[in-house]
């Protein structure tokens, strides 16, 4: 891979991972924004849904008071009005309720359950008498209770309210109580409420109409549709509607003079599915799961898409790592296959220089050795030349026809004046006249190292055999070495710049892990093929396939 090709994929991956940063920050701050909107909305919403709901509460204990106010209030006025030392009304209230108008009309259903409001009357004419009952008597210590709300603190012309309430438990039963101070100002009244009898006077006046005023709700909220609990401590004594948890709700707590249930706690909310009824456009759906679900499958690509991208760069970076490792073990290669062609030129140089030669052999041995290790050099140096402009993208052919057997053969007469040891065997089965399409110099750099090769990886002494043969359109050239051959996996990667495989012999054999690699770019350049096979009886067949010039017009 060329220098500019490695940047060029680097910038790309820069940019690419930039790109999706960018994209994850704008999806996160417009799954912010979306988020914002949708809550604001939606508070807005419930907002208005808690205001209505307040409404109703506010209307829900104004209506408990009428119990009070049509209920107890005018038993308490009879009352008050009796003389100091007139008797209280025996246990059937001696037809007090036959006495005034409460201003109900039979119709309501309730008029002939007024005398049920009352379990008992008492009445204290100072803070220093026993109390006087009439009906039913509390339990003593009820009794006692009673007496201390009683005295602290008094009623008075200057207080809220003149009707007051009491609440007390014993022994599992609660016990309620309204009262108020006689017309003279010495003795208090009070009535001892009967629960059940309150309790269905309240659910009748809570139920005879709906909460909100029709022209609110434009008559589309049924109380069926609102959620009340009522409380006295922490138990339960009256509940209506449905229990909404996603619902806004409101808490009220009682006044002192507004419950006749002692410490009565309300909670009251509206169903969310009536939004529609209530507010313009209605409630909107909770689309925050639908929203939080696309930005989780958004998120979640693009994450995955920038977990692809980190592991690429990782790659990428692993990759120039090992080429800056696979460069450093190149230079020391190259220094080490420069230094040994030079020394032995130095060392037959000196020979004839210091006249140590003892005859016309050893004289012409020296000159054939140099000369041979200068051309060793000279290949190797034409090596690194080329696979520097090959890196640097400057590789030039020029492709002309030209006869193939005569220039193979030329090859490898010259090959065979190198060889240190092992002999070139070459057959051929094509005419001397066959032209192929090929630049000369790309292809003899090209038969050069296939040669050179197949020479390291050969025992020694062994026959390398160069076959040329023809067939309908094409002409393949093949090197065989009887060395060990090369893995299946390792034959794709053995063109790689600078790969060597891990083989022990592989490893200790000279080289500069470049030849293969000027190979099959050359091959490419010049539009011919280039492949390793296994040879039969071992070793590696290496096969540069033409097609004949004839049949490429």
């Amino acid at each position: 891979m060329s220098n500019a090709l490695r940047i060029k994929e680097q910038f790309r991956t820069i940019v690419i991972a930039g790109l999706m940063l960018v994209s994850i920050l704008m999806m996160g701050v417009l799954g912010h924004q979306t988020f914002i909107a949708v809550t604001s909305q939606q508070q807005l919403v419930e907002g208005v849904l808690k205001d209505y709901s307040s409404l109703a509460a506010d209307e829900f204990i104004r209506r408990s008071n009428a119990v009070i106010g049509y209920g107890y209030t005018p038993i308490l006025g009879y009352l008050s009005r009796l003389l100091d030392g007139a008797p209280l009304p025996d246990h059937d209230f001696n037809g007090l309720f036959d006495k005034f108008n409460l201003g109900f009309n039979k119709k309501l259903g309730l008029v002939e359950e007024r005398e049920k409001l009352a379990e008992g009357l008492f009445r204290v004419a100072s803070m220093g008498e026993l109390m006087e009952t009439s009906g039913r008597h509390p339990p003593d210590i009820v009794v006692q209770r009673l007496m201390v709300d009683l005295r602290s603190p008094p009623i008075g012309k200057n207080q809220n309210s003149l009707v007051r309430s009491f609440h007390t438990i014993y022994d599992g039963t609660h016990y309620n109580f309204v009262y108020a101070r006689t017309l003279s100002g010495l003795g208090i009244v009070g009535i001892w409420i009967n629960n059940d009898a309150a309790l269905d006077w309240l659910e009748y006046f809570v139920t005879s109409a709906p909460l909100l005023p029709a022209t609110l709700t434009q008559a589309k909220l049924e109380n069926e549709n609102v959620f009340v609990k009522l409380l006295s401590g922490d138990e339960l004594i009256y509940m209506q509607g449905t229990y909404h948890p996603d619902g806004p709700s409101v808490s009220r707590i009682f006044g002192k003079g507004e419950t006749i249930y002692g410490d009565m706690r309300l909670t009251l909310g509206i169903a969310p599915d009536v939004g529609p009824s209530l507010i313009i456009g209605g409630l909107p759906s909770a689309r925050l799961p639908f929203i939080y679900g696309d930005l989780v499958v958004v998120f979640g690509g693009l994450w995955f898409i920038a977990a692809i991208l980190m592991v690429i760069a990782l790659v990428l970076i692993f990759r120039d790592q090992s080429l800056a490792f696979m460069r450093a073990d190149f230079v020391s290669r190259v220094s080490h296959e420069l230094r040994t062609p030079l020394a032995q030129i130095m060392m037959f140089a000196q020979t004839l220089m210091l006249g140590r030669v003892r005859s016309n052999e050893e004289h012409r041995r020296s000159l054939e050795v140099i000369d041979k290790e200068a051309q060793r050099l000279s290949h190797l140096v034409d090596n690194i030349l080329q696979f520097s402009r090959i890196d640097r993208g400057h590789t030039k052919v020029t492709i002309v026809s030209h006869p193939i057997y005569p220039l193979v053969h030329e090859i490898v007469d010259q090959f065979e004046l190198i060889m240190k040891e092992g002999q070139l065997e070459m057959t051929s089965t094509v005419d001397s006249g066959v032209e192929v399409m090929l630049d000369i110099d790309a292809f003899r750099q090209m038969f050069l190292n296939l040669l050179d090769n197949a020479v390291k990886f050969s025992p020694a002494g062994e026959k390398i055999d160069v076959k040329l043969s023809a067939g309908l359109n094409r002409v393949d050239l093949s090197i065989e070495d009887r060395g060990v051959g090369i893995p299946i996996g390792s034959r794709d990667r053995i063109w790689e710049p600078y790969y060597r495989a891990h083989d022990g012999m592989e490893s200790a054999v000279g080289g500069t892990g470049i030849g293969l690699t000027i190979v099959r770019e050359l091959a490419r350049l010049q539009h011919i093929s280039v492949v390793v096979i296994e040879r039969e009886g071992g070793g590696s067949r290496f096969v540069i396939s033409f097609e004949i010039e004839n049949k490429r017009s």
